[in-house]
């Protein structure tokens, strides 16, 4: 029997297409440019990516925990990555690569759904918080 998806399991859906959109587009670049350092990032966003997505789909007590700390280190991590100016080996920065519209469209929609994806985690935790006494 299917069960309606929930909130936290749409956010981690549409995360988890953004991220392989967004692993796609690198492809589609090229990545011959990319360091180790970024590669290596990305392919651990994807593994949490899926993780993220199957603990939430499974309605896991931790998946909105996991959903938190992913989405909202994902958002910092690929904004750092590709918006921020050249910063360190993890750099990939966009506005110095001249990429296309679409590129930008694939980052910008992975860093959105990172985030959508944090906040339902962090009101997932809210709501199972113990609530204090009234008086």
């Amino acid at each position: 029997m299917l069960r309606r998806i929930d909130a936290l399991g749409a956010a981690g859906l549409a995360f988890f297409v953004a991220n392989i959109a967004h692993s796609l587009d690198h492809q589609r670049q090229g990545t011959e440019r990319l360091t180790t350092e970024v590669m290596v990032g990305g392919t651990i966003i994807t593994i949490l990516a899926v993780v993220t997505l199957v603990l939430a789909l499974r309605r896991h007590p931790k998946a909105p925990l996991v959903a938190a700390a992913v989405g909202l280190w994902t958002a910092l991590g690929v904004t750092s990555s590709h918006i921020l100016p050249h910063w360190s080996a993890f750099s990939d920065p966009y506005p110095d690569l001249n990429v296309d519209a679409l590129s930008w469209l694939i980052v910008l929609a992975e860093i959105g759904a990172a985030a959508v994806l944090g906040l339902v985690g962090l009101r997932g935790l809210l709501r199972r918080a113990p609530r204090p006494a009234s008086v």
